[in-house]
């Protein structure tokens, strides 16, 4: 099997903090949406191509457990990697740590799940998606 995983960065900036001096909560589904779009780019599974395929694919499901702050000054490395499953859903998982100490400061998980251009739900495999996984899940 092919490494299902990307990796990518991003620079704590003033922004991101809350009135703590710590990034705010709600910015770490910023730092998972990178990862999830890394991941898309690096494995072709990019959110525009499988708009162009004729779907949508709404998140339905977040959720993140916070280990440890990041600080102005920080970069947070997010780890992304797929798990396989054989319903018609996308399931992502999230590693974020500290670059500078590699200290693991969350972890995430996202469900998708595919809608056609009606917005109507599909509960079988679009047939774009089956023939990508065949391909990286051999």
């Amino acid at each position: 099997m092919l490494s299902m995983d990307s990796i990518t960065e991003c620079a704590i900036s003033f922004g991101d903090l809350d009135p703590m001096a710590i990034v705010w909560h709600g910015n770490y589904f910023r730092f998972m949406e990178l990862g999830r779009e890394a991941f898309g780019k690096h494995h072709d599974l990019d959110a525009v191509w499988m708009y162009e395929q004729g779907y949508f694919t709404p998140i339905v499901q977040s959720v993140i457990d916070h280990k440890s702050p990041l600080v102005y000054g920080d970069t947070v490395t997010i780890r992304t990697w797929m798990e396989p499953s054989p319903a018609a859903k996308i399931i992502l998982h999230y590693e974020l740590r500290n670059k500078a100490n590699d200290q693991i400061v969350a972890t995430a998980k996202t469900i998708q799940v595919f809608l056609d251009k009606d917005r109507k739900l599909m509960l079988e495999l679009p047939e774009f998606y089956s023939a990508w996984k065949s391909k990286k899940f051999p």
